[in-house]
């Protein structure tokens, strides 16, 4: 894997100072190889030994770095956390606009390697609200960086993705144009997903994390200011998570 040592080092920087873009609504505490390998299974299996060579490569942020924390993963990017018999590698994505261009990397070295299987998802702090105008150039960004990883998995033939759609925010930091820009998100991922069948599969994060009127169910935050999750979060997460890749297996 490429650029280990710097993955690492940026992994643990950002984990504990935030998404990019973050501060500016409030103050979070985070985010924002294939081959066999034998690594000690997380994911409610702790304890247990086993071999995979199923691997996801999984691309994302300090949402998706608390994941693999609940997973039991050292931090370590050349060694895998395990997660129902899948080895999971995590890779640190840079904020937009430069996230299309880092997935991209990842999607071009697993397709060199072979092929497999890669996550991506935004960050909660990449989408914005305030007033029609702002939402809607940033919902137009936010399309343009899925096509644009969408595009160079499809372009591959040998790479399959799992799209993770819009993380809610607490509720102190929502409004109605938040949620509608989110949810027509969300609703471009659903129909890019339908055009490539068995290629492309949606993770529903924000069913499993929004409350109707769609900010974070409380039960699920880090606390009422800060978007980040907590255990009982991320345990939701993994039935979602395990469903959308036997849905890629089954397509």
């Amino acid at each position: 894997m490429k650029r280990t040592a710097v993955l690492l080092a940026v992994a643990v920087l950002l984990f504990s100072l935030g998404c990019g873009g973050a501060a500016e609504k409030q103050e979070p505490r985070g985010e924002g190889g294939n081959g066999e390998v034998a690594v000690e299974e997380g994911g409610g299996d702790e304890g247990r030994t086993a071999t995979s060579s199923r691997a996801v490569h999984m691309c994302g942020r300090s949402v998706l770095g608390g994941w693999f924390d609940h997973w039991g993963w050292e931090w370590d990017p050349a060694d895998p956390a395990l997660f129902r018999g899948y080895s999971m590698f995590y890779h640190e994505m840079e904020s937009p606009p430069g996230i299309a261009d880092t997935a991209r990397e990842v999607i071009e070295d697993l397709a060199d390697e072979g092929g497999g299987i890669v996550f991506f998802k935004l960050c909660f702090a990449d989408f914005e609200g305030g007033d029609r105008d702002d939402a809607e150039a940033n919902l137009e960004r936010n399309k343009g960086i899925v096509r644009a990883v969408a595009d160079a998995a499809v372009e591959a033939g040998n790479v399959f993705l799992l799209l993770g759609n819009a993380l809610p925010l607490v509720r102190e930091y929502c409004d109605q144009w938040l949620v509608d820009n989110q949810r027509r998100y969300n609703a471009f991922l659903e129909k890019l997903a339908e055009s490539h069948p068995g290629r492309i599969v949606v993770v529903d994060l924000y069913g499993t994390l929004a409350v109707s009127g769609g900010w974070l169910r409380p039960e699920y935050a880090a606390d009422p200011y800060d978007s980040h999750l907590n255990d009982a979060a991320y345990r939701a997460l993994d039935l979602v998570l395990e469903g959308a890749l036997s849905a890629l297996e089954g397509g």
